[in-house]
């Protein structure tokens, strides 16, 4: 594969003259490379802007027959791979049409919707769906490489909610799979979609959802980590009945403070009272600001998941970790990231973020049944240090990676031990949608890689979708 050339670039206007293509001369191109990570924004050689799965088709046949680079961008909220030097960039943001049938309760939409208008949308009929925390992702990634959300306590992972995708290979042809057809392309979009083409339409599953959710921040001191975590252990375990309950957690310093300290953010699918009487500890502990209330599923997001908008520099890496939570080991974590932000106050806004999802529904599934690889009793944890000169680029990195070391040789150890399950033992302990640092495929994808990599091989052999994960490079 290669650049965009002048000549090639000719050719693709000529052969697409009614469809939106930007080049570094068009007026809106600064504006199209914008994407929520500074650090994924390439200066592509073209933008092109489908707008239906026979325009992705006829792109695909073209950038493959001239062997151009492409990288395929959805909303662009994911920090790698939905944009390219001087390549081309197939941007599907005129694709976001979502519409629910309420009698299947299905969710139908195309490749870059946002989950804010699919919330919106299956509101009206008392619907939701296992979408992003952040309202602001797309459907895309979030879905075909896993999905973390407030619903995975009571219906799994996003990706266990995918009903039906319709999938462009590289070569242009267009495939519809589901359990009953192309099933092995259909185990593949579950956990490793981006690296085998572009999918232009999902069919979701949808859940009753006809009540208020009780949701908000919550401050607490770092001494208090005790018994946060013990809550936390709490909406892990069996007392979590049915998954109602979900916790997210920052380590960062706290508003109006120059102390590193706990933002907990506690979500319950229920009534107050009961969600009062389930989080009754945190109440207790007098937290330094409490904004819980009800609000209506569609607004419970958390914008920007926890991490800081484009306008600074930032990575992120993430990883698993056991639960029961260890508050000893876990406040050494707390200490490295205060201890960062001592020695470099530029990256004062850097964060150590946590999510907590009861993981029984999710564990109803086997680690090979999907391509995703990361199911067991443990939450997600990330690294994100931010900053903003460039001078200290090497040195957050570096920090990142140090702790990431940390982060996963803890979980491989209790990960070792002798009560814990076999789902659990064959976790990869990696969530692919938050490696920024391009750790191995093998890492990433743990016990599936191999299935993965034969499955590669037959839809897209020319790795033509390498840009979220080069699989070929082991």
């Amino acid at each position: 594969m290669a650049p965009i050339t002048s000549d090639i670039l000719s050719k693709l206007k000529a052969a697409f003259p009614e469809i939106v293509i930007l080049t570094p001369a068009s007026p809106e191109y600064e504006k199209s490379m914008e994407r929520y990570f500074r650090s994924a924004e390439h200066q592509a050689g073209a933008v092109i802007y489908p707008r239906n799965v026979d325009d992705v088709a006829d792109i695909l046949r073209f950038s493959t027959n001239h062997k151009i680079d492409l990288a395929v961008c959805g909303v662009g909220h994911n920090g790698k791979g939905n944009s390219i030097e001087n390549g081309l960039v197939i941007d599907l943001r005129k694709m976001t049409s979502v519409s629910v049938n309420p009698i299947k309760k299905t969710i139908t939409t195309q490749g870059a919707a946002m989950w804010s208008d699919i919330y919106a949308e299956a509101e009206k009929y008392d619907l939701a769906a296992v979408g992003g925390v952040t309202p602001s992702v797309g459907v895309g990634g979030f879905t075909i490489n896993g999905g973390y959300s407030w619903l995975n306590g009571a219906h799994g992972m996003g990706c266990d909610n995918l009903f039906e995708a319709e999938v462009v290979l590289a070569d242009g042809r267009v495939m519809i799979c589901s359990e009953k057809e192309n099933e092995d392309l259909f185990w593949a979009m579950k956990g490793a979609g981006s690296i085998f083409g572009i999918v232009t339409k999902f069919v979701l599953k949808a859940h009753e959802q006809k009540n208020l959710v009780w949701k908000g921040e919550m401050g607490f001191k770092r001494s208090q980590l005790r018994g946060v975590c013990d809550v936390i252990n709490k909406t892990m375990g069996e007392e979590n009945n049915g998954g109602k309950a979900s916790v997210l957690m920052l380590s960062g310093v706290l508003p109006g403070t120059s102390e590193v300290g706990i933002i907990l953010i506690p979500w319950y699918n229920g009534p107050e009272d009961e969600a009062k009487t389930f989080f009754a500890p945190l109440l207790e502990m007098e937290p330094i600001f409490d904004t819980t209330k009800m609000m209506p599923f569609s607004q419970s997001g958390v914008e920007g998941g926890g991490s800081i908008g484009r306008e600074w520099r930032k990575v992120i890496v993430g990883g698993s970790l056991m639960a029961p939570l260890d508050a000893t080991w876990l406040g050494t974590m707390f200490e490295d990231l205060e201890n960062l932000i001592n020695t470099l106050p530029d990256a004062a806004t850097s964060v150590i973020g946590f999510e907590f999802h009861n993981p029984v529904a999710t564990m109803k599934i086997g680690q090979t049944e999907t391509a995703y690889p990361d199911r067991g009793t443990h939450g997600t944890m990330f690294l994100s240090p931010t900053w903003t000169k460039e001078e200290n680029d090497a040195v957050c990195r570096k920090w990142c990676e140090k702790e990431d070391a940390k982060m996963i040789k803890e979980f491989r150890k209790r990960q070792g031990e002798k009560q814990v399950d076999n789902t659990t033992r064959t976790s990869s302990g990696r969530y692919p949608n938050y490696d920024y640092l391009g750790l191995s495929p093998k890492e990433v994808y743990g016990v599936n890689y191999e299935r993965i990599l034969s499955l590669k091989k037959k839809y897209d052999p020319g790795n033509v979708f390498k840009e979220y994960v080069d699989l070929f490079l082991g």
